[in-house]
């Protein structure tokens, strides 16, 4: 696939097929990582591979309980090594350069994924500690996200996104540009109806993924709900019948 091509289809996918992921195309994925950019090259990641099920799903409680998760076959779980950053560029290269070069990772993963046919969501939403016990990562090492992968199952359009004239500048300084460049109907109203529109899309996204969580983990209480009311109404029938029978 072409590279633009990858970059312009890739979509964050939240539904993902029953359908194994070839262990062939997972190493290809972490090469993709291996070889992205680093600060002063020290590759100060490591990435952990994670198929178990119940590892799977520990990992989606412990983000944020973003149970949708569970459908992917494969986590990559992508850990920054904070202390190397730390003793060759010292507070910066600690609080900055591990998040970008963990992220420039990410990304050429995500890439990687879409170029062999598979899906991809990264998921930063994280509890720390409880990420760390369950892939066993301690010391200076933080898990920075999850990326999940699998073969999707939707199709998302892509999402609202701001023109290019809207961020993109040329050998000015983009707080002049900002202020001398455009007019607010142009971009400062733009930027609040995008603001708006995402916001309300997102609460339309929290709430539909609510109703399938929920559905999903009633669904076998319903069941039992269900069964016991059929069981009920049997059992009424019978009464009504012996009832009846002992009359005539």
């Amino acid at each position: 696939m072409d590279v633009f091509d990858a970059i312009r289809n890739r979509r964050s996918i939240r539904k993902y097929l029953d359908l194994p992921v070839e262990w062939d195309k997972v190493g290809s994925i972490l090469e993709a990582g291996r070889v992205a950019p680093s600060s002063g090259n020290l590759q100060a990641w490591k990435f952990v591979v994670v198929r178990d099920l119940n590892k799977r799903k520990l990992l989606a409680e412990a983000a944020g309980q973003q149970y949708w998760m569970e459908q992917a076959p494969v986590f990559i779980v992508i850990v920054g090594v904070f202390n190397k950053h730390e003793r060759f560029f010292g507070q910066r290269g600690k609080d900055l350069y591990v998040i970008q070069d963990c992220a420039m990772a990410a990304m050429q993963m995500m890439l990687a994924a879409q170029a062999l046919g598979l899906g991809t969501c990264f998921v930063s939403a994280l509890q720390e500690e409880k990420v760390g016990e369950i892939i066993l990562i301690r010391g200076g090492a933080r898990p920075m996200g999850i990326l999940a992968i699998g073969y999707a199952a939707e199709k998302p359009q892509m999402p609202l996104r701001y023109r290019l004239e809207n961020f993109s500048y040329l050998e000015t300084d983009a707080g002049i540009a900002y202020v001398h460049g455009y007019t607010p109907g142009r971009h400062a109203d733009y930027d609040m109806e995008v603001t708006n529109l995402r916001l309300a899309q997102r609460g339309i996204n929290y709430a539909k993924q609510a109703a399938q969580d929920i559905d999903r983990l009633t669904k076998e209480k319903r069941k039992g709900l269900l069964h016991r009311l059929i069981e009920k109404a049997k059992s009424g029938g019978k009464e009504k019948q012996q009832k009846e029978a002992k009359q005539q």
